[in-house]
């Protein structure tokens, strides 16, 4: 993905106060996108409810596609994802893209305790 979609998105994440970290990760991430690749994001943020999570979820998933202008977009709820693989996956091969306050050393260390 290129900067000037990333910078595009920003003012998405900044809508949801509950958004603490975006990951963009997936073949578009490494560059090895092809003509069925979607954009996929992995997204933390602290909340405890699930029903707000999944709306949350939506919500977001909407309003990204509308920017980039395809439905090919996948989020990722870290807070609710039940594989440790799928979510390490996305902390190590992912990119940053947003983050509030400094909440990468606060989470990324409980993903990687999951995980080994």
């Amino acid at each position: 993905m290129k900067s000037a979609e990333i910078k595009q998105l920003i003012p998405i994440f900044e809508i949801y106060p509950e958004i603490k970290l975006v990951y963009f990760f997936g073949s578009r991430a490494k560059g090895e996108s092809g003509p069925l690749s979607d954009y996929d994001f992995g997204i933390y943020t602290g909340e405890r409810k699930t029903d707000k999570i999944f709306a949350l979820k939506f919500s977001i998933q909407d309003k990204i596609s509308r920017a980039l202008g395809t439905d090919k977009v996948d989020v990722v709820m870290m807070d609710v994802a039940q594989s440790p693989e799928l979510k390490y996956g996305i902390i190590k091969d992912g990119e940053l893209i947003y983050e509030k306050e400094p909440y990468r050393v606060l989470i990324e260390p409980r993903i990687l305790n999951e995980y080994f």
